[in-house]
């Protein structure tokens, strides 16, 4: 049976996620430069205003070695995944790679694809700052993301002028927008999607050329707002934590022996990757898109306000438990990846004040299902025995 109305552009955006080669390549036949990154602090703005469509690097998902002779055996096995990409030669059709210097786990998978994967001559490292909230940043990104310009202009032959800036920064503006209102809809008691049909389609607008992703988008949503919610309510679960680009997660959360909703997903692989904006019509454009990506929700690495210690990403974890009412958190979150589990340590007193439960999974190459089932039910039958 043919697959129609909201459902079928879920699909569609489902099947871009599974297929990114496929999709990559049909650009590249259509004469597209495509430009790979590792990281979402990589201002993917200045490589669409050159023409480059950016496509996030995303994990196998299968259970390897090969890279334990390239890259520390302790790194997370998110940044094993993308090393492996390059060493497996998965991304060749690539015209570039980026990525900022974010940690180090991932700054060294990308090291792999210079030193041994043929990238040498089209990679580019943009400095970004360790510590995002002080002033001198701004000005620090402002001059990372010129020179990243000028290794663009020379690569694509193209002149990048502001005009192509500010046009690239409101298409951006626009995917984000519209992503916040098709997340909008797990707020609901009976969304017309589901929480994993919602992070299929946030995963994949960063492989997307985002006029494409933008009309399906606009067509998506405007399907929802006149189709009734399926799901029965369940227990709302909200995940906070690292990338996790693997659908089987999420997909699995809304299998349980019990009902149960998917409803928010703090990650930088959704929510993180598009909850922020760029500020439009500035005249120095570079300096606008400094100013956009230090506003972002931080990643656990950059975030630490200087002679305070406070985490500016508690007060969006907070925001969105208020805004999504969870019931529930699932901590999620790469094994090796230090910054992450510090953060839970601070994150449960401010949970146990709110009354909300939570479990912590902790994430591989590979999912093992049985015992993540098992903490999950656990984690809604401590959920339901509370509300009884």
């Amino acid at each position: 049976m043919e697959t129609k109305g909201s459902k079928a552009i879920i699909d569609r955006f489902r099947s871009i996620t599974d297929n990114t080669h496929e999709y990559a390549k049909s650009l590249k036949a259509k004469g597209r430069l495509v430009a790979g990154y590792m990281c979402t602090h990589a201002p993917e703005e200045i490589l669409y205003a050159a023409g480059i469509v950016p496509l996030r690097i995303l994990s196998p998902h299968v259970s390897q070695a090969t890279t334990r002779g390239y890259i520390h055996e302790t790194y997370c096995s998110f940044s094993h995944d993308c090393a492996y990409q390059g060493l497996h030669h998965s991304y060749d059709y690539l015209d570039l790679i980026v990525t900022s210097s974010s940690c180090i786990h991932m700054g060294e998978a990308f090291n792999v694809w210079v030193r041994f994967a043929g990238f040498k001559e089209k990679s580019f490292l943009i400095p970004y700052p360790h510590i995002i909230h002080t002033k001198p940043a701004s000005a620090f990104m402002t001059e990372s993301f010129g020179q990243l310009k000028e290794f663009v202009e020379k690569l694509s032959q193209k002149a990048i002028t502001n005009d192509d800036i500010e046009k690239a920064i409101k298409t951006y503006n626009h995917t984000r927008r519209l992503l916040k209102r098709l997340w909008a809809f797990l707020r609901h008691e009976k969304p017309p999607i589901t929480g994993p049909e919602v992070a299929a389609v946030t995963l994949a607008a960063q492989v997307m050329d985002k006029e494409e992703c933008n009309g399906m988008l606009e067509e998506l949503i405007t399907l929802l707002q006149t189709e009734p919610g399926e799901a029965p309510p369940g227990v709302r679960l909200m995940v906070s934590g690292g990338a996790c680009d693997d659908l089987v997660v999420f997909d699995l959360m809304e299998r349980l022996n019990y009902a149960t909703n998917l409803i928010f997903i703090d990650s930088c692989t959704a929510a993180r990757y598009f909850w922020f904006e760029v500020p439009e019509d500035m005249p120095n454009k570079l300096r606008a898109l400094a100013e956009g990506y230090i506003s972002k929700i931080p990643c656990p690495a950059k975030d630490n306000v200087p002679g305070t210690g406070e985490k500016k990403r508690f007060r969006f974890i907070q925001q969105f438990i208020e805004e999504f009412k969870p019931d529930g958190v699932v901590f999620l979150y790469q094994r090796f990846c230090s910054p992450q589990p510090m953060d839970i340590v601070a994150l449960k007193p401010i949970l146990d004040r709110l009354g909300i439960p939570y479990t912590e999974l902790e994430l591989d190459s590979t999912v093992p299902i049985s015992q993540f089932t098992t903490q999950l039910e656990a984690l809604v039958e401590i959920i339901e025995g509370v509300a009884a």
